[in-house]
């Protein structure tokens, strides 16, 4: 481990950071053509944000309908204030959830297992609006597609929502996944955002489509793997690349924007990182199954408990910079806590040191408070504006016209 070039950085950066000096395009000791960031535009970008895992507590009803309670929780001036407050202070993402377990869309066929019919009236049109929302905010989304309470067990009306989990058959089922791709994901990404031009899949403040959140915790497989608890339905390391990597093809073949996945720790997407497992999702475990089903880059998510003993193992961002954990693509750390909490850093430090380690972006959780002990929004906002104040180059997007992919059928396997 460059541990000690590590803290180097580190104190430089800190020592620029008490200078609030405008001047800094890159951090200390990443690549000086910034390959280490996100490409977009013709540029590469620091996506530094929040994340949403719903809009007024409604979990899966932003944009779809829990028709069971008939919740539907977009609202575009809520929308506007969030976009608003994150702008203030420098951030220029946004990472929100879109279907998660399933529960408000898409449509299905049956409750536990059914194919996807397509999109209920809600849904487009409030995307839509979201997006054109941000374009007039200046900040740019990534949405997450699913996650793995998808594969929690089939809920009841009353529950969790007649929709909610028992979802597997959309992972190993090739006709399902198919299902999905053709009757929602595919007419997302066709849908015109107002009267602007573009299609949800060309508008440019659409940065990237997050296929799956925390797959691993959907995974049964020794000895890598271990489903989380509430998981019921788990499926193979090889289902779940599958289901990715014909996701992101389909996204490739159909739009101008990126793909990542939320990967929960670097613990399986690195190589190198003290103790890893290895990458799951790098080109070659995934262009296997569709030539078109990478990663345009990673995404891992860092919390306490990763922090581990820094001699066997560790699977913490901050001890293990880009370089040491090996990665072949800029990497997003997509999830950490507003308030530091467990990082044994203040929010402000974990931000800097982050950026110093060369990871392309961070991305707090959450936005609104969901009661899991990591705090808000409010916790981290001066953290943000003082990592924007020091990098603009890098967190300023300057957008540009993107060319249109031609669609190709697609075919079932």
């Amino acid at each position: 481990m460059a541990y000690t070039r590590r803290l180097a950085w580190i104190a430089l950066l800190f020592g620029i950071l008490s200078l609030v000096s405008p001047t800094v395009t890159t951090s200390a000791g990443c690549p000086g053509d910034r390959s280490h960031l996100i490409p977009r535009f013709g540029g590469h970008w620091f996506l530094l944000g929040a994340n949403v895992p719903w809009l007024n507590g409604g979990f899966g009803a932003d944009f779809g309908t829990v028709e069971e309670w008939n919740q539907h929780t977009y609202d575009a001036n809520a929308t506007r204030s969030m976009f608003r407050a994150l702008r203030q202070q420098g951030a220029n993402t946004v990472r929100w959830w879109l279907f998660a377990d399933g529960r408000g869309a898409p449509e299905f066929n049956a409750n536990s297992g059914g194919a996807v019919t397509g999109l209920d009236a809600n849904f487009l049109p409030s995307l839509a609006s979201a997006i054109q929302i941000a374009s007039e905010e200046n900040v740019y989304l990534v949405f997450t597609l699913w996650s793995f309470d998808m594969l929690f067990a089939d809920s009841t009306p009353y529950d969790r929502g007649e929709h909610a989990g028992g979802h597997r058959d959309l992972i190993v089922d090739s006709a399902k996944r198919a299902s999905f791709i053709n009757n929602a994901l595919l007419p997302m990404l066709r849908y015109p955002v107002g009267t602007s031009g573009y299609t949800i899949g060309t508008h440019p403040n659409v940065l990237a489509w997050d296929i799956f959140n925390e797959p691993e915790f959907g995974i049964s497989e020794s000895p890598h793997f271990s489903p989380a608890s509430e998981v019921t339905q788990p499926v193979t390391l090889a289902q779940m690349q599958r289901f990715i990597a014909e996701i992101s093809g389909a996204i490739h073949r159909n739009s101008n924007q990126l793909t990542t996945v939320g990967s929960a720790s670097m613990k399986w997407n690195s190589s190198r990182a003290l103790g890893a497992s290895g990458n799951f999702w790098s080109d070659a475990q995934l262009t296997v199954y569709d030539p078109q089903g990478y990663l345009d880059f990673y995404q891992i998510h860092y919390y306490g408990w990763m922090n581990g003993d820094e001699r066997y193992w560790s699977y913490s961002p901050l001890f293990n910079d880009w370089y040491e954990a090996g990665f072949d693509k800029p990497v997003v750390i997509g999830e950490v806590p507003s308030n530091a909490g467990g990082t044994n850093r203040t929010p402000t430090q974990l931000l800097a040191e982050l950026h110093a380690n060369c990871y392309a972006g961070v991305w707090v959780w959450p936005y609104f408070n969901v009661n899991d002990g990591t705090g808000q929004w409010s916790d981290a906002q001066a953290a943000v504006r003082s990592l924007a104040s020091v990098a603009p180059q890098e967190v300023q997007i300057v957008s540009s016209p993107l060319t249109v992919r031609v669609y190709i059928p697609l075919a079932i396997k």
